[in-house]
């Protein structure tokens, strides 16, 4: 996921680079501060999202939290002390105080998410500020216009390296960086004494301000001795330096003088490693958490550290002499000291850098060079690769300092430092003439010169005439031909699958009959007198954890003794009990629960040979199925990860017993309980129904191929695909719930996209509401299987109703437009059956979106049994608050859980099960995806969702491009598509890729805000759309290559996935493999653990 944001990181650089050497302005008024709420609300929301849902870097947040806690409750005279570990200084604890005071003014408990974004909330505030400053000199001072504005404050508010240390690191850099800002800016201004008071506030806050030093001398020398000197000023600013170094003294007093010096002693003296995660020019050479007294080229670390901070002074000075008529050069100056030091002086923690990137773009205001863009953006990137990888990699215990990643990103700093020196020498040292960004006035001066004269309309102005204008109406697309040939690929796929899927699935048979207990009850046992069991192997249903009492006697008279108490814990599975201190040929077994029911008993002795006891035929349901006893326990004849709850309820469905797995709606374990009725209460009968279902996915996605693209190997392909994906093979043949929400979200999304290609201005009325209705059909069954169907059904309503909104702007097209017809539909026709046709959608979507889902979900419980609410619709509601109590108030930990972020990458795979042959040969079955589909599928979802951005006449519209071309086509002519949009893409490509962006980001976005335990299972409903993404972008390349390169490509493709697909095979599906082969090629990440061993 890393590398996804890395991604995000060069757009957003790139666009905002774009915007700011855009000539369009965005006219002043409501509209622009309607504008300049969302940009800056859009940040401060997000941030506060992030800073709610992540906990932020541990031991940080930790001290912060107990720093302020600690401060508010003993004050400042006793907060230093020397049992209590403290390395900031005294002006961030009166911040803490301030934190302190309101977390317990609120009541808010400690260490809860509400305290840790109040924790976090100052760094986010500075975030604000510095971007509102970037803002404020664009538009104020250099007066360009507010798109250039806004243009510039993104590429800060919305940098993920900006956002990441703030918000979810929890960290404090952007406090000190608004401090070097200010100081930069009084001093461009001439403004000493704020200077100095910013600059003394910023050391109280944070002693990293005092690298900025040479920025402040520099300055000094500027104004008071280059500048006009005379004494009266000399004395002026240095009573006027005193006064500050004064006040310092005074906010420190509190805390003790002696104490709060020893914070800077200790901090500037702390970490004495050349690099600490630092990758710059040390961890380049591996040096990342080495003693900064080891040698380097004949001299220690710490001497070519020293040796580089005076460098860096030298060098400032020089560089300031040489541009002193440059009055933004601090910005410059400040960027070199901390970009430089970060590069090569040692004890640089990774987010040393973090002032820079502010300081980069203010020199990227005055200095409005490509260039500078370029060096900003190179420099994001890699900061943010080098705080992401420490923040969430970083392991002491397995600690790599020759990582790859660590060797790049120090590289990359290396060639991204030279490339600024570059810089300055050229347009600071030099002075290069640079021309200035357009101002607001000046392009509209040239928008009158040459005729081009852009609508003043605000924003929210133009956002209305976009979605309100009138649009000429398109035809419904024309049926898409399923051939022989698609016919016979289809087969093909499914049939080659299902070999796969239907291999080796589970045994078809596994003891039925059942011994029914209550409390108290005893099964007493006699066993030959030539054998003596150790081992007792139970098959347990439906109750799990059945706790009972161990007894032995030596002959049928005497009393029993006592020997422990054994636990029966998982159902459905074979369960070894050592039956130790059992030296007598009598045993009893008491049950201590209510109640219990016993499958089969199973007794082996020492030499692993079945035992059966003497008097089994008085216990003949617990005895008569020991030939179903495993050589070998495995997923072939037991349960494995949630089966032991899915599975479980599926028998209580049929047994009409309470149900057990009560967290989730009853649909998806309906369907497991009619394969349990068809085969049986066996591995291969509680799986089979969700295999059938995998298998029923494929001929959807290969429909929706050839719908989307009309291509047929397109549509192969797409299935093929997703047919070989490791997740829909794993997910689809465990008894779990996910299959059935992911069928159903394939289902009534291809539905949706066919009722989207219809209009009903050519199409009959009711001929329209067939993929509608079947499409909420396939929602109400979704909802009823799991509750993130809701999810998808947001994603149908929002597709839905840019789907009247067409219709609607056809209508006022034709209403424009009496008498004439346009694609072949009479306008006349349009304007006379717009709204009865619009109510009549309207209300068949009450009923099939509203009533029937409620109904289908209702009746979804009629074999969910619930003893306290014996009425359907009584217990229904009841679990609803049940389930809502559960998932919003659950706190369990998993070994291999893992975050969104963490999905696309596959960064954490859950391991499902584990089997073990011998100790060089193992069994394994795991969930995670095919890297070919899914590390692929990230670009693939950046180029369609930049396709929809930079094609997108809203854009066109917002940014005045639309306007400029209008103007242009009266003097040539312009080819129009469907849409009637010059430089779109066309209708149906359009709505393809908006569809499928929609789709994606409606089974994906919740989960951003998701706070539970999560798994990389439930990115599972997603893959479809990622794949049907790489599909589309495959498409686009056709157009530039010839049909037979095309077919080439998919062939290969298709080769290459299957290939993947057979190497892990075994680690999908539980086959015996050698544990060498895994870990040397299966084994891509250290977290793909796969197998044991």
């Amino acid at each position: 996921m890393i590398h996804f944001f890395a991604i995000l990181s060069l757009l957003l650089c790139g666009i905002c680079s774009a915007g700011f050497h855009n000539n369009t302005t965005l006219r002043t008024g409501i509209s622009r501060r309607s504008f300049l709420w969302l940009i800056f609300g859009g940040a401060l929301l997000l941030r506060l999202i992030l800073a709610y849902t992540t906990h932020g870097f541990g031991n940080d947040i930790a001290c912060f939290a107990s720093w302020a806690d600690r401060i508010f409750t003993v004050g400042p005279g006793q907060f230093y002390s020397a049992e209590t570990f403290t390395d900031y200084p005294p002006g961030f604890m009166y911040i803490l105080y301030l934190i302190g005071a309101l977390q317990s003014l609120l009541h808010i408990p400690y260490y809860s998410d509400l305290h840790i974004l109040l924790l976090k909330l100052p760094a986010i505030l500075c975030d604000m500020a510095c971007g509102f400053l970037l803002y404020r000199e664009a538009v104020k001072r250099l007066h360009l216009s507010e798109l250039q504005g806004v243009c510039v404050a993104s590429a800060y508010l919305f940098q993920p390296a900006i956002i990441l240390n703030s918000s979810c690191w929890g960290q404090v850099d952007s406090v000190h960086t608004l401090v070097v800002i200010l100081m930069c800016l009084f001093l461009m201004d001439g403004k000493m004494l704020p200077a100095y008071a910013i600059y003394g506030l910023g050391v109280l806050l944070k002693p990293q301000t005092l690298i900025f030093t040479p920025v402040l001398l520099v300055g000094i020398l500027d104004h008071v001795f280059l500048k006009d000197f005379s004494v009266r000023k000399f004395f002026y600013n240095l009573f006027g330096g005193l006064a500050v170094i004064c006040g310092m003294l005074l906010l420190c007093a509190p805390f003790g003088l002696n104490a709060a010096i020893s914070q800077y002693t200790s901090t500037l003296g702390s970490y004495e490693y050349a690099a600490v995660n630092a990758y710059n020019f040390w961890g380049l050479l591996g040096m990342n958490w080495i003693g900064q007294d080891t040698t380097f080229l004949f001299l220690p670390c710490k001497t070519w550290g020293t040796i580089a901070i005076l460098l860096i002074v030298l060098f400032t000075f020089l560089i300031a002499m040489r541009c002193r008529k440059e009055s933004s050069r601090y910005f410059c100056l400040g960027a070199f000291i901390i970009l430089t030091m970060f590069v090569f002086s040692v004890r640089m923690h990774e987010r040393y850098m973090y002032p820079g990137l502010a300081l980069l773009l203010f020199c990227c205001l005055y200095k409005p060079v490509d260039a500078l863009w370029k060096c900003y953006a190179g420099f994001a990137v890699l900061h943010f690769y080098n705080t992401a990888d420490v923040l969430y990699h970083y392991d002491p215990q397995s600690y790599d300092r020759k990582a790859p990643i660590i060797l790049l990103v120090s590289a990359g700093m290396l060639c991204c430092l030279y490339y600024f020196y570059k810089i300055i020498w050229k347009y600071y040292v030099h002075r290069a003439s640079v021309a200035a960004p357009a101002s607001g006035h000046s392009q509209t001066t040239r928008e009158k010169a040459s005729g081009h004269v852009i609508s003043k309309a605000g924003l929210g102005q133009r956002i209305r005439e976009h979605f309100f204008s009138p649009l000429a109406p398109v035809p419904s697309e024309e049926k898409v031909r399923f051939t022989k040939i698609d016919l016979g690929l289809l087969l093909a796929i499914c049939v080659l699958y299902s070999c796969f899927a239907l291999y080796d699935l589970g045994d078809h048979k596994a003891p039925v009959t059942t011994y029914d207990m209550v409390q108290n009850q005893t099964i007493e046992l006699e066993f030959p007198d030539d054998a003596l069991p150790v081992t007792m192997a139970s098959y347990l249903a439906p109750w799990h954890q059945r706790h009972f009492t161990l007894e032995s006697r030596d002959n049928a008279s005497d009393s029993w003794t006592h020997l422990g108490e054994i636990i029966l814990n998982n159902v459905f599975t074979w369960q070894d009990v050592p039956l130790q201190g059992l030296t007598t040929h009598y045993l009893r077994l008491t049950l201590t629960d209510t109640d219990a029911s016993l499958i089969e008993l199973v007794f082996l002795d020492a030499d692993g040979n079945v035992i059966r006891p003497v008097n089994a035929e008085s216990y003949s349901t617990l005895f008569d199925e020991n030939d179903l006893y495993p050589e070998r326990y495995s997923f072939r004849n037991s349960m494995y990860f949630d089966e032991i709850y899915h599975g479980r309820t599926a028998y209580e469905f049929l047994h009409g017993l309470p149900a057990y797995e009560n967290t989730h709606p009853p649909l998806g374990k309906i369907f497991i309980a009619l394969g349990v009725a068809i085969f049986g209460m066996n591995p291969f009968g509680w799986r089979i129904t969700g295999t059938l279902f995998g298998i029923a996915m494929l001929p959807f996605l290969y429909l929706s191929g050839k719908r989307m693209t009309g291509n047929t190997p397109a549509a192969a392909l797409a299935c093929f695909l997703f047919a070989f994906d490791f997740m829909h093979f794993t997910q689809t043949r465990i008894a779990t719930i996910d299959v059935y929400i992911t069928f159903f979200v394939i289902a009534m999304y291809y539905f949706m996209y066919h009722y989207c290609t219809m209009s009903f201005y050519d199409t009959p009325l009711h001929k329209t509401f067939i993929p509608l209705g079947l499409c909420g059909i396939c929602m109400g069954l979704g909802i009823a299987s799991k509750w993130t169907g809701v999810y998808a059904g947001c994603g149908l309503a929002l597709l839905f109703f840019a789907h009247l909104l067409r219709r609607y702007r056809e209508y006022l097209y034709a209403k424009a437009h009496p008498g004439k017809s346009t694609n072949g539909i009479e306008h006349q026709y349009i304007v006379k059956n717009f709204s009865g046709y619009t109510v009549k959608t309207i209300d068949f979507c009450l009923t099939f979106f509203v009533l029937i889902p409620v109904i289908i979900y209702l009746l979804s419980y009629l074999p969910f049994v619930d003893n306290w609410h014996p009425g359907l619709l009584d217990r229904m509601l009841a679990n609803q608050t049940s389930m809502f109590n559960y998932h919003s108030g659950l706190e369990a930990t998993h070994p291999y859980s893992s975050s969104w972020y963490q999905w696309p990458t596959m960064e954490r795979p859950i391991w499902y099960y584990s089997g073990y042959v011998t100790d060089a040969v193992k069994e394994g079955i795991s969930a995670f995806g095919n890297p070919l589909v899914w590390w692929i599928g990230i670009p693939a979802f950046l180029y369609v969702v930049y396709l929809l951005v930079s094609r997108s006449s809203l854009l066109r519209s917002l940014t005045g491009r639309e306007a400029a071309t209008s103007s242009k086509s009266e003097n040539r002519k312009t080819q129009l598509d469907a849409s009637g949009l010059p430089g779109t893409l066309s209708h149906r490509e359009y709505i393809t890729a908006a569809f499928l962006v929609v789709g994606y980001l409606a089974q994906y976005l919740p989960w951003f805000f998701v706070t539970r335990i999560t798994f990389i299972y439930h990115y599972f409903p997603s893959v479809p759309f990622v794949v049907l993404m790489i599909v589309y972008s495959l498409m686009q390349l056709k157009k530039r290559i010839s049909n037979r390169t095309f077919i080439i490509i998919c062939c290969a493709y298709a080769v290459f996935t299957f290939a993947l697909f057979l190497l892990f095979y075994p680690v999908l599906s539980g086959q015996p493999v050698d544990v060498a082969f895994v870990v040397k090629y299966l084994r891509w990440e250290p977290t793909w653990v796969l197998i044991s061993g």
